[in-house]
Formats: structure tokens, C-alpha cells, sequence
């Protein structure tokens, strides 16, 4: 029996793209007959069972004899967790680029709510200038490990979109999306009741997200079009005090409801509640894993053009260029007054959201895994 070792830094009960994603693979493998173990620095909360081992915060001796036990290690990101002990015990690991940690040193190419530099040498720059000479060095120190490791020492890179593949080329890698859980969205497929919300936002409510973008095309459609256009955002985060300052200096108050964060039936009820579902993200979302929820919820789609998002909607939506409210406004407004286009984009929708069932993803990375140790 294949035995895998999945390092997830974050884990249940953290809420969250990579933990579901984590989560995900675990039960994958463990259905399939796999062997897996997960290792995490979140804490246990006692509230979920699962069918495999979940260590948290293993000490020295633990991680040792994990690697040990292991046949292969998975790292959820590109993470030098479990090292040396994985290069001295010679064990085969493979690297999932969930986003751009071996390519800048924030991995986001997003710093306290503006763009930065994707480019090793740009980032350490860019660093060094906001942040001082030592910490620039030292992160950039780390950074460039990572790069040598990722071309020099990883079995296989896994990137998680077409587009991290092309803006992050690595030696050994294949291209995976990740298994997103869809089935709850899914299931409220064929919900009957009218939305009370003409837009919906969904997600965390932070500054490399998008709201403030979002919120004033809102502003542009009310204002400027005369449209009282209603929106949902569900979600929370560190912004959203500011946000919610933004609606009132915009005079948009009334329009828009901060509904919190939302988990299980409730979220799936909530989503219901908004015809059309923006994402708006301003950084480049390296995936996106909530288009594929609201697509899945049969919800109509606006999304960000640059990034991985636009290879997950496809036809199913409408694009705009990142952070371009005014761009943003006009797809708000043609979407919402045209019927048939609304109409297209659920049929085009209902199947393309197929192609992304997490069971595909979890059988392709079951492939690769056995890949790897019969090569060995």
C-alpha cells in the first residue's frame, strides 16, 4: 500500500482554499486505498473525526520518523518543512505552487494592498526598499533556496494552473488543478427561489481581493446609470472595517450587506441569496477555487481577467482587466440587463463546472504519486 506523507501547513478546523484542498486529497487517497498522513501546525479544536492520522506541531523525533515511514511527501505549497530529513532519508517530495514562493519573496506579488515585483532579483529589490537591507537579504536569502530547490531537488513540481505553469516555469513540473469540494454548491444546483441580491461577493475581505474595486462599480452603476444595484458580500477580514467605510463615503450604505463569514448550509444559502457572483480579485489569483463554487451554485460570473481565474470561468463569464472598476461596472451593468446572456452563461456553466469535479484531480494526483515510486 502507497504510503504519502501530506505536509499542510494549514488544516481543519482553519477554513480556507489550501485547507479544503488539503482536506480534499486526504480523503482522496484514503478512498483510493492510499495510506496518508497529514502533518499541520493547526491546533485541534476536537469537533471533526477523520479516517487518517492528522499530527499537529510534531516535535523533532515525530517528523523524523514520518519522513521515515513515508514512501512519498506531498507539500501543500513550496514549503522546506520536514528538511533535511527528507534529503538525508532520500525520499521523493513533490511540490504543489499554490502560488508564487519560489519566483518573490511575499509569494503573492500583493504587499499591504499594492502590486509587487514577480522576478526573484525584482522582488529582493523591491523588499530591501520597503522593508531594510536585512530583512530584504534574509528573505531574499530564503527565496533564493527555494528556487534551487524547486529546480534542483524536487521529484516533481506540481503547478496548480496553466497560468502559474507559464509565469512560474519550473524543470518537472506538471500541470494539476487543485480538487476544490464542490459538491454542497452542486447539490443547490436547481435552487428555485428568486435572488434577493442582483450582485454577490465571496470571499475574504482584504485588500489583494478586490471589494474596494468592486464596491465602487457599484457606486458608478448607482450614481452614474442610475441602477440600484443591490450586493451581498460574504466573508470577513481584516479589511473589512475599511470597506464598510468605503460604501458610506461612496453613499452605497444602503445597497450593500456585509454578511460575515458563512460555513455549511448557511453559506450555501447565502450564495443563493445573489444573482450575479463577482470576484474581483486586484492580485493575480494564481486559481481561484471559488469561481468553481459559485459556477458550481449555477451563479453568473464576473471575474478578473489576468491571473488563473479566467482559466477556470472560460465562456461561462465575463472578464474584466484587474482593479478596473470602470471596466468592472459596464460587465455589471450589460450581464444584468441582458436575460439571454444570463441564460448561456448556466448552461455553459452547469457543464463546464464538470471538468473541474475534485474526484479528477484527486485520481491524476494518485497517478503521479505511484509515478514517482515505480520509477524508484
Amino acid at each position: 500500500m502507497l504510503k504519502v506523507l501530506l505536509n499542510s501547513h494549514f488544516f481543519y478546523p482553519s477554513l480556507g482554499g489550501l485547507e479544503n484542498v488539503s482536506l480534499t486529497l486526504a480523503e482522496g487517497f484514503v478512498t483510493n486505498g492510499i495510506e496518508c498522513k497529514v502533518i499541520t501546525v493547526t491546533l485541534d479544536d476536537g469537533t471533526k473525526e477523520f479516517s487518517f492520522d492528522v499530527i499537529r506541531n510534531p516535535n523533532k523525533k515525530q517528523k523524523i520518523e514520518l519522513v521515515k515511514w513515508a514512501d512519498v511527501i506531498l507539500f501543500n505549497g513550496a514549503s522546506m518543512a520536514l528538511q533535511p530529513w527528507v534529503l538525508l532519508y532520500r525520499k521523493p517530495f513533490v511540490w504543489v505552487h499554490q502560488g508564487y514562493q519560489v519566483s518573490c519573496i511575499d509569494g503573492l506579488g500583493w504587499v499591504d494592498g499594492n502590486s509587487a515585483p514577480i522576478g526573484v532579483y525584482k522582488s529582493i529589490i523591491y523588499h530591501i526598499k520597503l522593508r531594510g537591507l536585512k530583512a530584504g537579504i534574509t528573505d531574499g536569502a530564503k527565496l533564493i533556496l527555494r528556487g534551487f530547490i524547486a529546480k534542483n531537488l524536487v521529484t516533481k513540481n506540481i503547478a496548480i494552473t496553466t497560468w502559474v505553469q507559464n509565469l512560474q516555469p519550473l524543470p518537472n513540473q506538471v500541470q494539476i488543478y487543485n480538487p476544490f469540494p464542490l459538491d454542497q454548491f452542486l447539490s443547490d444546483f436547481e435552487y428555485k427561489s428568486e435572488p434577493e441580491y442582483d450582485f454577490v461577493y465571496l470571499g475574504r475581505i482584504v485588500s489583494e481581493k478586490g471589494v474596494s474595486t468592486l464596491l465602487k462599480a457599484v457606486a458608478l452603476l448607482i450614481h452614474q446609470q442610475g441602477i440600484d444595484a443591490s450586493l451581498l458580500l460574504i466573508g470577513d477580514g481584516k479589511w473589512r472595517g475599511k470597506m464598510e467605510t468605503l460604501a458610506t463615503d461612496l453613499k452605497i450604505s444602503d445597497f450593500v450587506t456585509f454578511a460575515g463569514k458563512k460555513s455549511g448550509p448557511q453559506l450555501v444559502e447565502s450564495v443563493s441569496k445573489g444573482k450575479i457572483a463577482v470576484i474581483p480579485s486586484e492580485w493575480y489569483e494564481p486559481m481561484g477555487g471559488v469561481a468553481l463554487e459559485l459556477m458550481a451554485a449555477g451563479k453568473n460570473l464576473i471575474a478578473s481577467e489576468y491571473g488563473g481565474l479566467k482559466e477556470c470561468v472560460g465562456d461561462a463569464g465575463l472578464t474584466f482587466k484587474n482593479g478596473d472598476s470602470v471596466e468592472l461596472a459596464e460587465c455589471m451593468s450589460k450581464l444584468l440587463n441582458d436575460e439571454a446572456l444570463q441564460e448561456e452563461q448556466k448552461v455553459i456553466g452547469k457543464e463546464r463546472v464538470k471538468q473541474f469535479h475534485p474526484s479528477i484531480f484527486v485520481a491524476q494526483y494518485i497517478t503521479l504519486l505511484k509515478s514517482i515510486i515505480n520509477k524508484r
